[in-house]
Formats: C-alpha cells, sequence, structure tokens
C-alpha cells in the first residue's frame, strides 16, 4: 500500500467504528486527553461532579482529612481501618457484600473502590506516600486550597484511564479488555445511552470496533463480556456517575448464566454534559 493509499485509509470513515475514521480512532485510543483526539472532555461544574461521582465524594475525603495533616497508614500501607469506616458510613458507594454482612471492613482491600481511590490519587500527584505515612503533594495542596474541584476531577480521571491498569482488580487474562478504547464507550454510552439499552448492546458494538480481543483472546470467549462490564460499566463508569444501571425484571435462562447480561444502561447528566465529539 503507497503513502497515498495509506492516507486515504486513515481518513476514511469507518462504519464498525461509529464513523470515527482509523486515524481518529488512533488518537482516541491513545491520546484521549491531547488536542487531536476527536472526543473531547468538556470541565463539568463542581456542582455537578459533586452531586453526579460517588469517586470524586471518597477522593475529597481523603484530601480533607490530608489538608488537616498527614495519615499514619497500617503496617501493610493502608489507610486506617477507621477512617475507611468513616468515609463509607456517608454512603457515597454502598457494596452489596458490605451492606448485605458477608463482608466486614477490616482493611482497605474490603472496599475495592476506596483501595482504588488511595492508589491513584498517588498516580495523579495529588498525594504522595513515604516512610508508611501518606500526604499530600505540592499540586494537591495547591488544587485543595483554591477549591479547584474540577481539575482535581479530570487530574483524577486521566489518571484512572492512562496510569493505573484496571485488570489490577480482577482475574480476567486480558489487560487491556475494556481499558483500551475506555473514550470510545463513553462515546457509546453517551450516543446511545437516552433510553435504556441492555449491556450486550454496548458489549457487541465495542467488540465490533476492537475485533482483535475476540480474535486473539487469551480469555474463553464467555468471559469477555464479564470482564468487559467489570472493567469499564462496573468498576469505571459506575464508580465516576456516568452510567446509571438497572436490572431487568425478566431473565431468560442464558441470563441466568451470565449476570451482566440482565444489566439495562444509561447515561448520567454528568457524562452527557462533558462528552463533544469535534
Amino acid at each position: 500500500m503507497d503513502n497515498t493509499n495509506i492516507l486515504d485509509y486513515n481518513n476514511t470513515p469507518l462504519q464498525e467504528c461509529e464513523g470515527f475514521t482509523p486515524l481518529q480512532m488512533h488518537n482516541l485510543i491513545y491520546f484521549p486527553f491531547e488536542e487531536d483526539c476527536p472526543i473531547k472532555i468538556n470541565r463539568p461544574t463542581p456542582k455537578m461532579l459533586i452531586k453526579g461521582s460517588p469517586i470524586l465524594k471518597i477522593v475529597l475525603e481523603i484530601l480533607l482529612k490530608l489538608k488537616s495533616g498527614r495519615i499514619k497508614l497500617t503496617q501493610t500501607g493502608n489507610l486506617p481501618p477507621s477512617i475507611i469506616k468513616e468515609i463509607y458510613s456517608k454512603g457515597y458507594f454502598p457494596e452489596r457484600w458490605i451492606e448485605d454482612g458477608f463482608v466486614k471492613i477490616r482493611t482497605e482491600t474490603d472496599w475495592t473502590i476506596i483501595h482504588n481511590v488511595k492508589l491513584v490519587m498517588v498516580l495523579a500527584g495529588l498525594t504522595k506516600k513515604a516512610n508508611n505515612w501518606l500526604s499530600l503533594t505540592k499540586k494537591g495542596e495547591t488544587l485543595l486550597k483554591n477549591d479547584n474541584i474540577t481539575e482535581i476531577f479530570l487530574e483524577f480521571l486521566k489518571a484512572f484511564t492512562t496510569k493505573f491498569s484496571w485488570a489490577y482488580n480482577d482475574g480476567f487474562q486480558d489487560e487491556k479488555l475494556g481499558q483500551i478504547g475506555f473514550l470510545y464507550s463513553l462515546f457509546l454510552l453517551n450516543k446511545y445511552g437516552d433510553k435504556e439499552k441492555a449491556f450486550k448492546f454496548y458489549a457487541d458494538k465495542y467488540f465490533l470496533a476492537f475485533p482483535s480481543f475476540v480474535e486473539f483472546s487469551a480469555e474463553d470467549e464467555t468471559m469477555l463480556g464479564p470482564a468487559y462490564y467489570t472493567r469499564f460499566f462496573k468498576r469505571f463508569a459506575l464508580w465516576f456517575g456516568f452510567v446509571e444501571v438497572k436490572i431487568k425484571e425478566e431473565k431468560t435462562q442464558e441470563d441466568k448464566l451470565f449476570p451482566e447480561r440482565v444489566k439495562l444502561l444509561k447515561f448520567t447528566e454528568l457524562l452527557n454534559s462533558m462528552l463533544k465529539v469535534k
């Protein structure tokens, strides 16, 4: 293929990618926060963020505690159980296993979202860990002092999506599945999510745009859907407040084998206000 043909191909809209060209797909995958990305992330208002993003509320809780002084971590490097229980009691993001009494909060990893928050805050440069103490960085201090909630959210979002491995939380084989093309998945949710749609609708479109996960996956094919749902919807879009999840009332036998298939998904006001296609 000569250079002219390559250029033509790179700028040809692809039906399987919702009309994005190969070049645009490359930019939204590898440069999601850069100028050439075809999907822009607007700056949500602090009011909308605090209202709509569970994970941001937890981030702010920890930052405000650190504003009063650094936190002594446990011997294993975790937040003290008293702090975890205090934040959990505020109801920002209840966990079913904790609510039902199957899991008691004894350590940070018992509440997955706060464990991830602590790790990503360091990657985002908001906090630092030294000699088993957690404290604010200069950047964290400045953003907090200026009450710059939008910037705190965006810095955390960038770190969560580009520096933190989503595979950290699970045992699925393909490390990049769900995280690669996260912005494309948000675009799909924002484009079609004004009305409730089944999870399979989004899974089909994601794997159509990223067929290599199906063709060359180390994962059992039956696990591709659960991996995508768990990583993108359950532990990203839901945590950040980008999606509403409901359960279908009528379930087939197949639904019982694949629980993620009974999920009905809809975008939130926060996501709808954030994304803009060039």
